[in-house]
């Protein structure tokens, strides 16, 4: 699963977002308050499907802002994720897929659209994340790892800083699975330059301790 935010022209409504996900190909389903969460504490979505190929996208969104500043702006949060489908005992069932760059690909399809019709874009630190999706079994070797080094700041989320620089790690659940999203920023006067190439280290670093978990 990914985790990413775009920003929304003000004037948007939530209804003109939900019949653009329709518009781009996704089915609405319902609202869903029982699938995502934060900390043991559920996350309102609306959610869709798109299918595609031997699968299908799995799509939540929930609503927001974001203050820049003392200025305000909306969001809209984007859950995803791939579902690969197999025939198991004569059944079909959904295995959630962990391959992150199908899902970001589909993030920047959708981000395409949202700019093809002056909705919105892509926030620039969701460019620059680096996410890795693992099973929940796993939280507590995972949590142990990140409190050794990272501070608790806000509800799942956590900060490591150093010298003039910062990790922050956000954690999001949507059962059996536990989803990190890791950022890296160089802090220089105040401006947080991102690079994307240590958000990726350090997210690796996290997760080799559940190798032979994995594996």
């Amino acid at each position: 699963m990914v985790c990413v935010n775009y920003r929304i022209e003000y004037e948007v409504k939530i209804e003109e977002i939900i019949d653009f996900f329709k518009e781009i190909g996704y089915i609405y389903r319902r609202l869903n308050n029982k699938a995502v969460s934060v900390e043991e504490i559920f996350i309102s979505t609306y959610e869709f499907i798109r299918k595609k190929n031997s699968g299908q996208f799995h799509l939540f969104i929930s609503f927001g802002q974001k203050y820049s500043g003392s200025e305000a702006y909306p969001q809209v949060k984007v859950f995803l994720h791939y579902d690969i489908f197999k025939i198991v005992k004569d059944k079909e069932r959904h295995f959630p897929d962990t391959n992150e760059r199908r899902n970001m690909k589909e993030i920047y399809r959708i981000e395409k659209e949202l700019i093809k019709k002056n909705i919105g874009f892509l926030e620039e630190k969701d460019r620059n994340c680096a996410h890795a999706t693992v099973k929940i079994t796993l939280k507590e070797k995972i949590m142990v790892e990140i409190l050794s080094k990272y501070r608790r700041y806000e509800r799942g989320k956590y900060r490591r800083r150093f010298n003039s620089s910062q990790y922050v790690i956000n954690l999001i659940e949507q059962d059996p699975y536990i989803h990190i999203i890791c950022v890296y920023a160089k802090i220089l006067n105040k401006e947080h330059i991102l690079i994307k190439v240590r958000s990726e280290k350090e997210l690796k670093r996290i997760l080799s301790i559940t190798k032979k978990d994995l594996n």
